[in-house]
């Protein structure tokens, strides 16, 4: 195991063409990476994983890069048997990962993260800074992020609990949950459903292809719906005319709510409280 003090600022760079990065959060300045092999045939993976730990800045760099990889353009080919990588870390450290068929979850709050994949999940936390996940063949799970967050999967399906600022999320066959909306929301899939559990506050558009849309609204949330859909059914609780307020406009900010689809059902309904995806 790699031990390191970190008072201050911590940033993990993470480069792993496969295998699985735990991360946990711990309430001490102190970092740690614990390489372990799922493996029971082979060379030991972890004989070809790099730790290093610089200071750059008055911030601590932790990066965990595998070596001795055979690369053709942007192909990375590795052998050997499967590695957990372990690392905790100081609540708000920075993620920054990149990675083939490399699964990664964070357990506890993170700051900024970034994150890349070709065909692994990403399942995070609490993030308190930017978001930006792209991955193809992955899901992704997000139980609140604070700063502005960009979601981009292929095959893959997307969950987000709440959301608070704003949130651009693009997919192609993959599904699309969220559960509070209280920011901005702006979604567009193709071959992908969107359910939104609960509007509370904010701005939201919806654009699907070939995908049905559930939109919830809470209670005593008033909202202007333009909804509209090619080959597709369109019902709702509160109605669907072009400029629909629900109460009275002088009492509060009204919710803008745009939903559009091409050969998928729009439906809007009111829901009794705010809930997680």
């Amino acid at each position: 195991m790699h031990s390191y003090d970190t008072p201050g600022s911590v940033s993990l760079q993470i480069k792993l063409p496969n295998g699985r990065v735990v991360v946990t959060t711990v309430d001490q300045p102190k970092t740690t990476v614990d390489l372990v092999s799922l493996g029971r045939r082979g060379r030991d993976p972890s004989e070809d994983i790099e730790v290093t730990m610089d200071e750059q800045g008055g911030r601590h760099v932790l990066r965990v890069e595998q070596r001795n990889n055979f690369k053709w353009g942007p192909i990375q080919i590795s052998w050997g048997a499967d590695l957990e990588c372990r690392i905790t870390c100081p609540p708000g450290t920075e993620l920054d990962l990149s990675g083939a068929s490399t699964d990664v979850r964070v357990e506890g709050d993170l700051g900024e993260v970034s994150a890349r994949t070709a065909s692994g999940d990403v399942r995070l936390q609490n993030v308190g800074g930017p978001l930006r996940v792209k991955t193809a063949s992955g899901d992704v799970f997000v139980a609140a992020v604070a700063g502005e967050a960009s979601l981009v999967t292929v095959s893959g399906d997307v969950s987000v609990e709440r959301i608070d600022t704003t949130l651009t999320g693009r997919t192609v066959s993959g599904d699309v949950t969220v559960g509070t909306v209280a920011g901005e929301l702006v979604l567009a899939t193709t071959s992908g459903d969107v359910d939104v559990k609960a509007v509370v506050s904010g701005d939201v558009r919806v654009q699907t292809v070939s995908g049905d849309v559930r939109v919830g609204i809470g209670r005593g949330t008033r909202v202007w719906v333009d909804a509209a859909s090619v080959s597709g059914a369109l019902e709702s609780e509160l109605g669907l005319q072009d400029a629909d307020v629900e109460g009275d406009a002088a009492a509060g900010t009204v919710v803008p709510l745009h939903v559009k689809t091409v050969s998928g059902d729009v439906a809007v309904v009111r829901v009794a409280a705010a809930i997680s995806a």
